[in-house]
C-alpha cells in the first residue's frame, strides 16, 4: 500500500528533472576534454586541467574581431552576471585566441580590462603551433579570410561556446552567437550541482 506514495514522489522527481533539462546541445556520450596549456592575460601559463572540480565555459575569440567576438564576449558577461559569485569559484570562463600574431599577452589583457573581465575570465593566447593544436582538438575552424595592403585582416572562425563539466568532460555546446546567456547559466548551474 505504501508503494503508491513512493511512486508519486518518483514521478514528481522525474517531472522536475525533465523541466530542468539542459538548454544547450548535449555532447553524447560525454568524453574527456583535450587538455591544453596556454598563456593568460597576466602572462601566466594555465592548463585546462587546472580548473578540474569547476565547470568551464570555453569560446574562441580574437581581440581585433569587429562582429562575432564582441557578441560572444557580451553573452559571456551576461552569463557571468547571472551566475554571480560562483564565477571563478565554481565556474571558469575561458577565451582562447584564434589570432596568435596580434593577440599578445598585452593585447588580451587590454581587451579584458576594457570590458571589465580582467579578473573574471581567462583569456588565453600562445604561439601559433600551440593554438593550432587546441583548434584541431576542439574542431574549431580558423582561416584568414581578408587582408588589406596595410596588414589588417579578418579571421573566420567557428563561433561556439563549449561547456566542460567538473570531471573534465565535454558536455554541452552552444553553437553560433544567438544563444541566450540565461540558458547557458542555467546549464552551468545544473552541472555545478552534479
Amino acid at each position: 500500500m505504501r508503494v503508491y506514495p513512493i511512486l508519486a514522489i518518483l514521478i514528481l522527481i522525474a517531472g522536475c528533472a525533465q523541466q530542468q533539462g539542459f538548454k544547450g546541445v548535449p555532447l553524447s556520450p560525454a568524453k574527456p576534454a583535450p587538455d591544453f596549456t596556454l598563456t593568460n592575460q597576466f602572462g601566466e601559463r594555465v592548463s585546462l586541467s587546472d580548473f578540474r572540480g569547476r565547470v568551464v565555459v570555453i569560446s574562441f575569440l580574437y581581440t581585433s574581431c569587429p562582429t562575432v567576438c564582441p557578441a560572444i564576449t557580451q553573452n559571456f558577461i551576461r552569463a557571468m552576471d547571472e551566475l554571480g559569485d560562483s564565477v571563478g569559484r565554481d565556474v571558469v570562463f575561458v577565451a582562447v585566441s584564434v589570432d596568435p600574431e596580434r593577440d599578445t599577452v598585452e593585447r588580451v589583457r587590454e581587451y579584458s580590462e576594457k570590458r571589465g573581465l580582467l579578473h573574471r575570465w581567462q583569456y588565453l593566447t600562445g604561439e601559433r603551433a600551440e593554438l593550432e593544436k587546441v583548434w584541431k582538438d576542439y574542431n574549431i575552424y580558423v582561416n584568414v579570410s581578408w587582408r588589406d595592403d596595410y596588414g589588417n585582416y579578418l579571421v573566420d572562425h567557428t563561433a561556439t561556446a563549449i561547456i566542460v563539466d567538473k570531471e573534465g568532460n565535454l558536455r554541452l555546446v552552444y553553437p553560433g552567437i544567438t544563444w541566450d546567456p540565461k540558458n547557458l547559466a542555467h546549464d552551468v548551474k545544473l552541472l555545478m550541482r552534479e
